[in-house]
């Protein structure tokens, strides 16, 4: 009987012929296999355990059915043949099969086999030691023998490589993945590097600017009306820069994994009035409406105050840096969900909606208006959202172009005043 191995999807009892012959057609149904479950597969396949309780590999089949046949053979055809010398031929299949039960087993089971058909084959009263043919029985036996401890140290020398090479692959894949995120990581920071060295330029250029012009304006009296804006110009890019700091700072903190929250017991209302109150003369540069609205009654969060200014403080400067005209609302309420509300709302130039999916990269940068040379950092955004996060929190945005943008900030229920 031929015996093929077909892996392929079930489909029943079939009766199947290969030249005239009954063909055995031992079908498995295909299943993806993580890297881990395919090296345990490998190993299940080459231990006795696979061959005692499930399908056994093609080679230990192939080698059941070669012993058979050889000791059928020796068993049917007269002694002076010697076809026990054909014996140690299933042994190197059921190397191949990388088992060793199996091996030793055909090895004995080989043995009996060859002794049991020089007693049934001899003639009575001819046995002695010296017999030709016994002798010739016990050198097969000798042979069979050292070819099984010769193929049970190849299997072992075998199975050592293969688990060398699983290793060496599990090795290579993490050194695969660790690379790939080194090399991330260094994409990021010369990305981050390129952006601070681009981006610094204007704010220090402006604030050199600024710092001589008020430097000629006080030797000038009729300039002196000028000096109060000039101070508010070069506070605002301070400001700018001190911003940046602190975004990369943060920045630098979430990558390491060293941000932690510091919570506190404090005032919403008070938060947003002194946060508003201290962005109004950026607002009013600009001849901006800044207001704002809290809840009522004014209600307390047990939060990090210092993360939730700092989301507040790059929420309100994109508003007031992308609205050339009209105003900036931020407003506050409970939700009947318990959630703390911030919505931060301006009638600036709005986000176009294919921007919408990448506002929150790190980054990204998005046309602002043509007075401003200062398009932002791109880093501002990906900070409140990663800050939000860790508050336990959500951010949100809508925007249409050339209507206005509106985040929502959505934080825990604060506790009772």
């Amino acid at each position: 009987m031929d015996v093929t191995w077909s892996i392929g999807s079930a489909r029943g009892d079939e009766t199947l012929a290969y030249l005239g012959k009954p063909v055995l057609v031992l079908r498995a149904a295909p299943t993806e296999l993580t890297g881990q479950q395919s090296n345990a597969a490998d190993q299940r396949v080459r231990s006795p355990r696979f061959f005692r309780y499930g399908t056994p590999p093609v080679p230990a089949v192939l080698a059941l059915f070669l012993a058979a046949g050889v000791a059928l053979l020796d068993f049917t055809t007269w002694i002076q043949l010697h076809v026990s010398i054909l014996y140690a031929l299933p042994l190197i299949l059921a190397a191949q099969a990388r088992n060793r039960r199996l091996l030793w087993s055909l090895a004995g089971a080989l043995g009996c086999a060859t002794f049991t058909v020089y007693w049934l084959q001899i003639p009575p009263g001819h046995f002695a030691l010296h017999e030709p043919f016994f002798v010739n029985r016990v050198l097969a036996s000798g042979a069979m023998v050292i070819t099984a401890v010769l193929l049970h140290v190849w299997i072992n020398a075998a199975n050592t490589v293969d688990a060398q090479d699983r290793h060496l692959k599990e090795q290579n894949g993490e050194l695969q993945r660790l690379r790939h995120e080194a090399e991330e990581a260094s994409g990021r920071k010369t990305q981050l590097l390129t952006s601070i060295s681009h981006d610094l330029r204007s704010p220090i250029n402006s604030i050199t600017l600024t710092a001589d012009l008020i430097r000629r304006t006080a030797d000038d009296t009729t300039l002196s009306a000028d000096i109060p804006r000039l101070a508010l110009r070069l506070k605002q890019n301070a400001q700018s820069l001190a911003d940046f700091l602190d975004n990369t700072l943060d920045r630098s903190a979430f990558e390491s994994g060293r941000l932690v929250l510091n919570e506190t017991e404090f005032s919403l209302n008070e938060v947003l009035s002194a946060e508003c109150s201290r962005l109004l003369p950026l607002a009013e540069l600009k001849h901006l409406k800044l207001t704002w609205q809290g809840p009522e009654p004014p209600i307390s969060l047990k939060a990090d105050r210092t993360k939730l200014v700092r989301i507040l403080t790059n929420l309100l400067t994109n508003a007031i840096k992308f609205t050339e005209t009209g105003e900036v609302i931020v407003k506050a309420t409970l939700t009947p969900d318990r959630m703390v509300e911030v919505r931060v709302r301006d009638t600036g130039i709005g986000i176009a909606s294919e921007d919408l999916n990448r506002v929150f990269d790190d980054f990204a940068q998005f046309g602002g208006p043509a007075p401003d040379p200062n398009k932002g950092w791109g880093l501002g955004l990906p900070i409140c959202q990663r800050l939000v996060k860790l508050m336990g929190g959500t951010i949100a945005v809508q925007s249409q172009p050339q209507i206005g943008t509106i985040f929502t900030v959505r934080l825990p229920a604060p506790s009772s005043r």
